[in-house]
């Protein structure tokens, strides 16, 4: 399943030691100047003067689907490190929530379904043959075909660069996303709207959940959790 930790964030050094990360936005806000705090940083948010909240710095470590990362890194203001299946042999497959096709929104999904399908496939000679199946049984099946095809390759010597080639979407990756906290809200005001595909708003549930608590007096003056909020 999707899993997200924080790995690092900002440290005040010298006259901002100590500081909390509102506190840091604050005094940068005020070029080193420290007075009573809390209302400048409700201050900023509520105007959009983001500018300060550029200084202050989270990376984050994220576990989820080769087809979630790839969206991930749309978000280019962002640095990133991905796990390389080049040089890493890849044993775990993510699950695959099987939701019906969005009828409005030709990119989105909706309810939750597993259809029987009438599942054709070729035998000795070119003939056709046909199994009723359910939907998450050839799934299940497909990936267990492409997990023993690439773990043999991989057993007769053939280079991991090329074996990856097999490898479905749903092949679990590890990210390493760095930023500043503009840079995630301006993701989470993305992500986190119930438009996203849902896996990818797991992730930035997560990340939005983490830097709420880690600075509940910057998130209390945005209503993060549905998105649209810049």
């Amino acid at each position: 399943m999707t899993k997200v930790e924080i790995v690092s964030k900002t440290e005040g050094v010298g006259i901002y030691d100590g500081l909390g990360l509102g506190e840091i936005v604050e005094t940068v806000a005020r070029h080193g100047k420290i007075k009573g705090y809390g209302k400048l940083i409700d201050f900023l948010i509520k105007q959009k003067h983001f500018s300060p909240l550029e200084h202050i710095h989270f990376t984050f470590k994220i576990e989820t689907a080769r087809d979630i990362s790839a969206q991930m890194m749309r978000h280019r203001s962002f640095h990133w490190q991905e796990l390389s299946q080049r040089y890493d042999v890849i044993n775990e497959f993510m699950p695959i929530e099987l939701r019906k096709q969005g009828v409005t929104n030709r990119q989105s999904s909706e309810e939750v379904f597993d259809p029987s399908i009438l599942y054709e496939f070729e035998i000795n000679g070119g003939e056709i043959e046909s199994i009723e199946m359910k939907a998450s049984d050839i799934v299940r099946n497909t990936k267990n075909v492409i997990n023993n095809a690439y773990h043999q390759l991989l057993k007769a010597g053939v280079a991991r660069e090329c074996a990856r080639r097999l490898l479905p979407m749903c092949a679990k990756t590890t990210v390493h996303m760095t930023g500043n906290l503009r840079d995630f809200l301006g993701y989470l005001n993305v992500r986190c709207q119930e438009d996203t595909q849902k896996e990818h708003r797991e992730v930035a549930m997560g990340i939005g959940e983490i830097l709420e608590q880690g600075m509940p007096e910057i998130f209390e003056a945005i209503d993060w959790r549905k998105g649209n909020f810049l």
